[in-house]
């Protein structure tokens, strides 16, 4: 495999395409070509250093959403073979530590390798990446690599809904803030289940998009007060689930306000190194379970599956592809957030 040209966040804010090393497969491990690979918010806070200095260090390739396909196999590869569609894990376990040991989500490991966040694990903003087959997942030949690049992030609201929430019911209510990417998959896993959806953004373009991916009802928390509308809407009570998906501090101020008693409440949107004020009694008083999702241990294989046969179309999400030399571009049209959705890279 010869020469390839990668993105390289050197230092926060000086990103560069760049040549890199050739990849040869030893055994065990495979080189793939990322065709399709999405921009995620915390590709914008690596390049403007607003991360956790825990799991990240530069020099860095991000880009941890992609899809592609097997470009060459090492020895002792038995599940790939050249031309297969797949996808990559981000965060893989040591398998030494006590974590580990103990069946821990991976993302809690005490020395965890992170694609696309660590100089040692590069990501999908490249020309090909080199992967150990044990980390990849296959992708169905009829699956598109749009739909095969967002098998990451789609995965992170499948563990929110079902691994940390206990699943969705036809009979619950299900508020939604942030109708971004992971809340508009939040809402497609939701609606997967019949469960009753209610989606809150700021942003038109986004509220359109989750009415168009099913959401029963919408809510615009800059002209409507969120609290009261979002009561109203469910006869006063509030609803089963509540899942946070903006990162934003308003949203996430409000989540124990709009939970019904004994409800639950999942935290899925990430905003690094931020305090907000919450009314904590009400957690008490009201009963409710909480809990914080960190990435999506275990849950690729069930996120293919519910994509394969999904009626909802996920790429709907997608507002903008731009072929990999024009990236700057791209991230730029990402910070702004109000005119773009899922963006992808295309290589």
């Amino acid at each position: 495999m010869g020469d390839r040209r990668a993105l390289v966040i050197t230092s926060p804010g000086a990103i560069n395409l760049q040549g890199a090393a050739e990849l040869v497969p030893g055994p065990g491990e495979v080189v793939a070509r990322p065709v399709h690979t999405g921009i995620c918010g915390t590709d914008l806070e690596l390049v403007a250093g607003v991360v956790d200095p825990a799991y990240t260090r530069y020099p860095l390739v991000p880009g941890h959403e992609w899809s592609g396909e097997v470009e060459e196999v090492g020895e002792r590869v038995t599940t790939l073979r050249t031309g297969d569609k797949v996808t990559g894990e981000t965060v893989v376990g040591c398998g030494r530590c006590d974590k580990c040991k103990g069946g821990i989500n991976p993302n809690f490991c005490r020395d965890p390798t992170v694609y696309g966040f660590q100089t040692r694990a590069p990501g999908g903003f490249a020309e090909y990446v080199l992967r150990e087959e044990s980390n990849l997942s296959k992708l169905p030949s009829s699956m598109s690599h749009d739909q095969g690049a967002l098998v990451e992030p789609l995965s992170v609201a499948y563990h929110a809904v079902w691994g940390l929430a206990g699943g969705v019911q036809p009979t619950d209510t299900v508020v939604i803030f942030g109708a971004g990417p992971v809340g508009l998959y939040a809402l497609a896993v939701v609606k997967g289940s019949r469960a009753r959806a209610i989606s809150v953004d700021p942003i038109g373009m986004r509220r359109d998009l989750a009415l168009r991916m099913g959401a029963d009802d919408v809510v615009d928390p800059v002209s409507q007060d969120p609290v009261k509308e979002l009561l109203r809407l469910t006869g006063g009570h509030g609803a089963d689930l509540v899942l946070e998906a903006s990162g934003s501090d308003d949203a996430r101020s409000r989540v124990f306000d709009v939970a019904d008693g004994a409800g639950r409440v999942v935290m899925i949107g990430q905003t690094q190194m931020k305090k907000i004020p919450v009314e904590m009694e009400k957690l008490v008083t009201k009963g409710l379970t909480v809990r914080g999702a960190q990435g999506s241990p275990g849950m690729f294989p069930r996120t293919i599956e519910f994509l394969e046969h999904s009626p909802y179309d996920v790429t709907l999400s997608i507002s903008h592809h731009f072929p990999l030399p024009n990236v700057k571009e791209a991230l730029d049209l990402a910070s702004q957030r109000t005119g773009s959705a899922k963006i992808i890279l295309t290589n």
